[in-house]
C-alpha cells in the first residue's frame, strides 16, 4: 500500500505512532492531527488481526486518502482513532469488544460536547468497517454502538426571489454575473471554481454550453461534465475580453471571490451572507424542487457517496414544503 525506506525499531515506531516525544504524556483527548506523525519513510503494512490499532494507523490513513473522501477527513479520523488506540492500549484488534468502545465513549462525555463525541463515533465505525471490509476481523465490534446523531443548524439559502436580485444585480459587471451563475447554476465548491481553465469549457453549441470539472490525483473520480445555462456563453466572452482572461478562469483569492459575493449581495439588497457554500445549497434546493432525484444532484456537486446519507436528510428538509 505504500512504499518506503528503511525500517524503525519497535520503540521508535510506538513514538511515531503516539505522536509523542520521551517522557511526554499522550492524551486521550488533546486535538492532534495525524498529519507528520509518521516519517515519510515509513512502510506501511496491511491490518492484521493480531495487530494493534496503533500499529494499523498508516495503512488507514492511506485508505482514507485513496477513498474520496475529503481533504481533512483522512487526518481527522485517524486522530479520533488514535485516541481509542492509546485508551485500549496493547489489545489486538480481535480482543476488542463493544464494551471497550463503549466505556471510551463513556470517558469522551464526560470532557467533550454531544457533537465532538458524535464525530469520533463516525470514525471508529469507518475504522472498524474498513477492517471489516478488508477482512482482517470476523466481526465487527462498533456494529452495535448507536451513532450518537447531533442535528446541525439548517444552513441559510437563497429564496428564487433573492437569486433573481442577485443575478439582476451582478449582470452589471461579467466577471461577477459569470462568478454567480456558475456557483448558482452548477453548485461547484470553491476550490473547485478557482480550478477552472479557459479549456474547461465547451461554448461550441450556445445554446447547450458544458463544463468539465476536472480533478487531479486521486481525486479523480470526481471528474464531471455539468450543463450550463445558455446565458453563459456571451457574458463569458465578455468577460475573459475585458478582464484579458488567458488561462485560469478566476486568478483570484479565495478571500476576493468573496468579497465580489458580499458586495453583490449588499447592491441586490439580500440581507443574508452570500457565500459559495450558500450557493452550493441554494443550488441542491433549486434543482429538487425542479423535481430531480437527490441522487443525481449529489452526483453533480461531486459528494463523495460515504457522505450521502447525511446529505439526503439536510436537503430534503430544505426543499420541504412549508408546513
Amino acid at each position: 500500500m505504500g512504499s518506503g525506506g528503511g525500517m524503525e525499531s519497535a520503540s521508535d515506531s510506538a513514538k511515531w505512532y503516539t505522536g509523542c516525544m520521551p517522557g511526554e504524556q499522550a492524551s486521550l483527548f488533546d486535538r492532534k492531527k495525524y498529519s507528520g506523525i509518521l516519517p515519510q519513510t515509513y512502510q506501511i503494512a496491511p491490518p492484521a488481526s493480531d495487530d494493534t490499532i496503533l500499529k494499523t494507523l498508516p495503512a488507514y490513513h492511506a485508505y482514507l486518502r485513496s477513498g474520496g473522501y475529503s481533504k481533512y477527513t483522512p487526518d481527522d479520523f485517524t486522530s479520533d482513532v488514535k485516541k481509542f488506540g492509546l485508551f485500549v492500549q496493547d489489545k489486538k484488534l480481535r480482543e476488542i469488544l463493544a464494551v471497550d468502545i463503549q466505556q471510551w465513549i463513556g470517558e469522551l462525555k464526560k470532557v467533550m460536547t454531544e457533537k465532538s463525541v458524535s464525530r469520533k463515533i463516525s470514525a471508529i465505525t469507518n475504522y472498524f468497517l474498513w477492517l471489516a471490509t478488508e477482512k482482517v476481523l470476523s466481526g465487527n465490534p462498533a456494529a452495535s454502538i448507536r451513532y450518537l446523531r447531533v442535528t446541525s443548524p439548517l444552513p441559510d439559502i437563497l429564496y428564487e426571489s433573492e437569486c433573481q436580485k442577485l443575478l439582476t444585480a451582478a449582470s452589471n459587471d461579467p466577471r461577477t454575473y459569470v462568478l454567480v451563475l456558475l456557483l448558482l447554476e452548477t453548485g461547484i465548491k470553491k476550490e473547485e471554481l478557482l480550478e477552472l481553465k479557459l479549456i474547461h469549457f465547451d461554448l461550441s453549441n450556445k445554446y447547450m454550453p458544458e463544463l468539465w470539472v476536472k480533478h487531479s490525483g486521486k481525486k479523480v473520480k470526481k471528474d464531471r461534465k455539468l450543463k450550463l445555462p445558455p446565458e453563459m456563453v456571451p457574458v463569458f466572452s465578455e468577460y475573459i475580453g475585458q478582464y484579458g482572461i488567458t488561462d485560469v478562469l478566476f486568478p483570484y483569492t479565495p478571500r476576493f471571490i468573496e468579497m465580489l459575493l458580499s458586495e453583490v449581495a449588499k447592491r441586490a439588497g439580500v440581507q443574508k451572507k452570500v457565500t459559495a457554500g450558500i450557493l452550493r445549497d441554494t443550488f441542491v434546493v433549486r434543482s429538487l424542487k425542479r423535481g430531480e432525484a437527490i441522487e443525481d444532484v449529489l452526483k453533480k456537486i461531486g459528494l463523495s457517496e460515504t457522505t450521502w446519507e447525511d446529505a439526503k436528510e439536510k436537503y430534503e428538509k430544505l426543499a420541504m414544503a412549508g408546513i
